[in-house]
């Protein structure tokens, strides 16, 4: 589970970014968009460090509450990649 935490966050990051850059989406999360715009670079760090954080901590300690939070965190990531690709999907179809 935990590196389907990593594929699923680099997943979003560069589902995101490819979205952007086509104008198919944008991005929901202010301070995300805020980073895009400065730099994608900040943007795919923010990306990819937090959710790498939560596994580095998870690995650390034997917690109930972390390997839940982790367990939530790819849940949510699963969600993401679900709507990405069903914008992908959408817009390979319009193009």
């Amino acid at each position: 589970m935990k590196w389907l935490l990593l594929v699923l966050s680099v997943f979003d990051a560069v589902a995101t970014d490819a979205g952007i850059r086509l104008n198919a989406i944008q991005e929901a999360n202010p301070f995300a968009a805020l980073l895009y715009g400065t730099h994608p670079a900040l943007f795919y760090g923010y990306k990819i460090v937090l959710p790498s954080l939560l596994l580095l901590m998870g690995g650390r300690t034997s917690s109930i509450l972390l390997s839940r939070l982790i367990l939530f965190a790819a849940a949510v990531y699963a969600l993401l990649a679900a709507y990405h690709l069903a914008w992908i999907v959408l817009a390979a179809g319009t193009g």
